[in-house]
């Protein structure tokens, strides 16, 4: 895939990753009402776009971290993208089944910590895969 294509991808991204953030601070932008001189939130309407923009937030902040890196060795775009091609489904259906913990002391992780943990193991193998694709396979030097 050539550096374009990658570029294309991660400025992408980072919109996706900008739409998370916005969704998860929805009471910031207004999207959920809320009031605090009567301490009156929407918060039915918060869960709903703080779970969207969470899995947004992280996970497109974890892509966007990889293409950048891609762009610095696109070489070695086939190689990451066969890890890409089954983790990411897999990310994207652990983070709309994560389950929200019940009471003070739950056993469950909140979502948010399990984004962080999935999105985190994505970027360290997907750093791995970029860095073992770029040793074993020569490419070609530009002047």
């Amino acid at each position: 895939m050539s550096r374009r294509n990658i570029f294309i991808l991660f400025l992408l991204t980072l919109v996706c990753f900008g739409v998370g953030y916005v969704l998860t601070n929805n009471y910031n932008f207004d999207l959920c009402y809320s009031n605090l001189e009567t301490n009156t939130f929407d918060i039915s309407c918060h869960q709903f776009y703080e779970k969207i923009g969470d899995a947004l937030f992280y996970g497109m902040g974890a892509l966007a971290l990889v293409f950048l890196i891609l762009l610095a060795v696109p070489h070695t775009f086939s190689a990451w993208k066969k890890f890409a091609i089954w983790f990411i489904p897999l990310a994207v259906i652990i983070f709309i089944t994560a389950p929200e913990p019940s009471g003070w002391v739950s056993p469950i992780p909140a979502p948010e910590q399990v984004f962080q943990w999935v999105s985190g193991l994505y970027i360290l193998v997907s750093i791995a895969i970029i860095a073992i694709a770029s040793l074993r396979k020569p490419h070609s030097s530009q002047i």
